[in-house]
């Protein structure tokens, strides 16, 4: 192990001076991602992912510059998503949180991605360069990958593929990390970022990055957000001006699931609600991947909170990079419980809204990210499983669906993962109402999102 760490650091040091060396000659930027020593050496046509650890795919979601959703191609023995965190890199964050540069990694590699998958091919690959079934990483769900793309073929051959972990390293949108396990592409990628560093790309400028926030918190309404959200749900092309801005709010946890954590708030007719007997607004928080203290997951806990405003084209509007969910809360932006939940009994007591399954889709902005309860049950048609722990019902009779981001125990004590545990049978629903954009389609959905089991009641009659 010694050797190896040693040898590393002699390839760094060697790839910087060669650079520095071209760099002084005057030569002209080298595209490493044309050396032809950078190639997919498997086939990948006809190959399953999930028992070759290589296969064809289409983009489904880009998550940030080093994380995406691949779906597999028709035909595969598995169709859950490819959850894919790429091999050998790590680009600044932008979801959970927010760095410089990370936004403009996102963009390189959600464009390069969106080209492919439209007008020419995706491979993904597992970070082995034999067949064989893929072991997902450390959370049991991601597979750690090689994304090969060519932007203007389809099925095209596996020399017009080029890798895209190494593509983000050459243009500086991201460092070299843990690259050891594929030695052969060791050398190249540190030489590609030395030469990113000497050419003082992107994130190696020393400059500000001019699509990030270096500012202060301002205290902002949940309503005033709902209402330039509820601009951009009727207009796509509106640009909600809370975009990329740093806000303090204040609002009574909702529910929280998958990462997220949803607040809701109260407000009356002199505070700009449009309804005399006052009105209730509602926000997302993705929470990043890191575990949050449960007292400010707990449902009726009135919280403040600071965090950044963005426009997502997946999730869509949203409040992330949460400056800390700090239990102690020592800081002035630390996350802080105003009204714990058991003493949370007046003004800012949770409120639930009942509906009907029928009524639900005339109230769409008046409970949107708020708790709600369907009176009466639903039955599911279908569903789509994008893992064991994602699993969208699609119902009868409804316009909305339900989204299940756990892994759901049924009436036998089971955990319910399969479409014959769903299809046909009767729920009693309550969590809160959201939506879902198409990554493709852009297409809005509306959804109710339970927060646990107990949320979602299966009916025997």
């Amino acid at each position: 192990m010694k050797h190896k760490f040693i040898s590393r650091i002699l390839t760094i040091v060697l790839s910087v001076v060669a650079v520095s060396g071209l760099a002084s000659c005057g030569t002209k930027k080298i595209e490493y991602i044309d050396d032809q020593s950078v190639r997919l050496n498997l086939d990948y046509k006809g190959k399953d992912f999930y028992k070759d650890g290589v296969a064809e795919v289409t983009l489904k979601t880009c998550i940030d510059g080093d994380t995406a959703h691949f779906s597999p191609i028709a035909g595969s023995s598995n169709m859950d998503t490819i959850k894919s965190r790429f091999f050998g890199i790590d680009t600044p964050e932008s979801t959970g949180k927010v760095e410089p540069y990370g936004k403009a990694a996102s963009n390189f590699t959600k464009e390069k991605l969106k080209t492919a998958s439209e007008k020419g091919t995706i491979v993904v690959s597992s970070a082995q360069d034999y067949y064989g079934k893929p072991n997902p990483d450390s959370t049991g769900e991601r597979y750690v990958t090689l994304i090969w793309v060519c932007l203007d073929k389809k099925n095209a051959d596996v020399e017009d593929l080029r890798l895209l972990n190494l593509w983000l390293v050459q243009e500086g949108y991201s460092y070299v990390k843990n690259v050891e396990a594929m030695p052969q592409y060791a050398e190249i990628f540190d030489k590609a970022e030395a030469q990113a560093e000497k050419l003082k790309l992107v994130m190696f400028s020393g400059e500000d990055d001019p699509l990030f926030n270096y500012g202060d918190y301002s205290d902002v309404s949940l309503l005033d957000i709902k209402r330039e959200v509820e601009k951009s749900l009727a207009d796509s092309s509106y640009e909600n001006p809370y975009n990329n801005v740093k806000i303090r709010i204040q609002g009574t946890v909702a529910g929280y699931a998958n990462h997220i954590l949803y607040l809701q708030n109260y407000y009356t007719k002199d505070q700009g609600a449009k309804y005399d007997e006052g009105e209730y607004a509602g926000i997302n928080i993705f929470c990043g991947m890191s575990a949050v203290p449960s007292k400010f997951t707990k449902k009726n806990t009135y919280i403040e909170l600071c965090g950044l405003a963005q426009d997502s084209e997946n999730f869509g509007f949203q409040v992330t990079d949460v400056y800390s969910f700090n239990i102690l809360g020592k800081n002035e932006n630390d996350t802080k419980v105003i009204i714990s939940a058991e003493d949370n009994v007046e003004e800012h007591k949770l409120y639930t809204f009942q509906y009907a399954a029928k009524d639900l889709k005339e109230a769409n902005y008046d409970s949107l990210f708020c708790s709600v309860q369907i009176t009466d049950t639903v039955e599911v048609r279908s569903i789509y499983k994008a893992s064991n722990s994602e699993i969208t019902l699609y119902l009868k009779d409804a316009d909305f669906s339900i989204y299940i981001s756990f892994m759901y125990t049924g009436t036998d004590d089971s955990y319910w993962t399969e479409e014959e545990n769903f299809v046909g049978k009767k729920f009693k629903v309550t969590g809160v109402y959201t939506f879902h954009k198409g990554s493709n389609s852009g297409k809005i959905s509306w959804q109710i999102n339970p927060s646990n089991s107990s949320e979602l009641v299966c009916v025997t009659e």
